[in-house]
């Protein structure tokens, strides 16, 4: 699989030490850690933001080798508490954006089914705003998608359905995503799964064999969703063979 960015052994200030971070083409990457973990600093490191001798490769190049354009076509980073609207409505913000024509029709389609496509950006709400810089972003960028700390904004329900929009998207055209945040209620609807303590990754992996190991995720200042903790503890008490997500699932195995 075609590796989009791959960052290694980053080491910053007492934030991060020795890092290392593959994101595939075409995968959804969760990005976990408790408040003040250095979450957002690795957003705006990608970004460019904060300059470094980082050994951060992008497409197999290294970062700093792409004009401030050529970088920005292929990578957008996404802060859910800054917003810089130039035009009135979400539709002209993206009428003048260069993005490929199937593309602005899909992502004009969903702003539509938002319900946000004509109104004013003053009258947004940050739910709504925060969509239309996702849809924005992916709309500019040709490889990866970064988004900070989504779920300080939304509720849960609301952040699961940004990742199955996200997720249909890395199917139509193979567009990579990394999400930085605190919360592992959605983690499960990732690809792959990263946990930070304390400037370290501690675990990584498929999400469902990462949430099982609840005694490292608890020292790293996260909780377990409930349906994951829960399934885990009947599990060992044997009354369930497997990891139920739904509770639904979870009372027809118990019955069974």
């Amino acid at each position: 699989m075609e590796v989009v960015l791959n960052i290694n052994d980053l080491t910053y200030e007492n934030l991060f030490q020795n890092i290392n971070l593959n994101i595939e083409k075409g995968k959804i990457i969760s990005f976990a850690g408790c408040n003040n973990c250095g979450k957002t600093t690795l957003s705006r490191i990608l970004d460019r933001k904060i300059k470094g001798n980082f050994n951060i490769n992008l497409l197999g190049k290294d970062r700093d080798d792409y004009s401030l354009q050529e970088y920005d076509s292929l990578i957008q980073v996404v802060y859910p508490d800054q917003f810089n609207w130039i035009e009135e409505t979400p539709y002209e913000e993206f009428q003048m954006k260069k993005i490929d024509t199937e593309k602005k029709e899909f992502l004009l389609k969903k702003a539509k089914e938002l319900k946000i496509l004509d109104k004013e950006n003053q009258k947004l709400t940050r739910k709504e705003s925060l969509w239309q810089q996702i849809l924005l972003a992916i709309g500019k960028a040709k490889e990866l998608v970064v988004i900070d700390g989504m779920d300080c904004y939304l509720t849960p329900k609301e952040t699961e359905e940004v990742y199955y929009f996200l997720r249909e998207c890395t199917k139509k055209w193979k567009q990579s995503f990394l999400i930085t945040t605190t919360s592992l209620e959605n983690t499960l609807l990732a690809d792959e799964l990263y946990i930070l303590k304390e400037g370290e990754i501690i675990l990584k992996g498929d999400p469902l064999t990462i949430l099982q190991k609840d005694n490292l995720i608890n020292k790293a200042g996260l909780k377990v969703p409930f349906m994951i903790d829960l399934s885990v503890k009947l599990r060992d008490y044997d009354l369930l063979k497997e990891i139920s997500l739904e509770k639904e699932t979870l009372i027809d195995n118990l019955w069974n």
